[in-house]
């Protein structure tokens, strides 16, 4: 892991205080076409007769999980916008995606409904913002920007899969449109440990994007009057 040395010579940007009504909570890709073994990942593999090539990612994804559904639950409570984000094509050839994405599409394993389906863990609720993109950032191919601006969002906190790949893009994108950016470095989870890793250290050097754990973001939130503590 390396530092830049620039981020010894500048100030580091002020964290501000958390605000719930400013705060928004944004869930990348734990669907069950990338978040699941059954989903179209999961198929991909076992298709090429490598059922445990991706046993890492699902293993690390179900570690997450609980701690994900532990912040959903607090922001549901203190006001804070969950923001549901999958990749979802409208073309059954995924011929409106991405280039990246679209060109990973294999004819092969074939997109199913329950691949668009959420982990139940972390599934929208009521009228819970569902975000579809067809790209790996989030704010390349979606109107998120403008929604968050319209309910008067910016300070994000960005979880999910995977931390080097959608989770990143989406979160430098995000903090480059002057949002306040946080990783919830324990509820994200890569294919590979060392890429989780080199992946917070990498977004968090200099604090441009904070990283903070989820117990620490709810310790961070205004508790509502007479609430206990959690």
């Amino acid at each position: 892991m390396v530092h830049d040395p620039y981020w010894d010579l500048v100030a580091e940007p002020e964290e501000p205080a958390v605000d719930p009504a400013r705060t928004a909570l944004l869930i990348v890709d734990m669907h069950k076409g990338c978040a699941h073994p059954e989903g179209w990942m999961g198929r991909l593999a076992r298709d090429q007769g490598r059922p445990d090539h991706l046993k890492e990612r699902f293993d690390f994804i179900d570690e997450v999980t609980p701690r994900m559904r532990r912040l959903l639950l607090h922001c549901r409570t203190h006001g804070i916008e969950p923001f549901h984000i999958r990749v979802n094509f409208r073309k059954k050839t995924t011929r409106d995606g991405g280039a990246d994405l679209a060109a990973r599409r294999s004819g092969d394993t074939p997109l199913m409904p329950l691949d668009a389906d959420f982990l139940d863990a972390v599934a929208p609720e009521g009228d819970e913002i569902v975000i579809d993109k067809t790209s790996v950032s989030t704010f390349n191919s979606t109107p998120i920007d403008q929604i968050l601006r319209n309910m008067g969002r910016d300070r994000l906190w960005v979880c999910g899969v995977v931390t080097e790949g959608c989770v990143e893009l989406t979160a430098r994108d995000a903090r480059d449109r002057s949002y306040h950016v946080t990783l919830v470095t324990d509820a994200c989870a890569s294919s590979r440990r060392p890429a989780h890793d080199d992946a917070v250290q990498r977004m968090t050097d200099g604090g441009v994007i904070r990283g903070r754990t989820v117990d620490e973001l709810i310790a961070m939130t205004p508790q509502i009057a007479g609430e206990a503590a959690e």
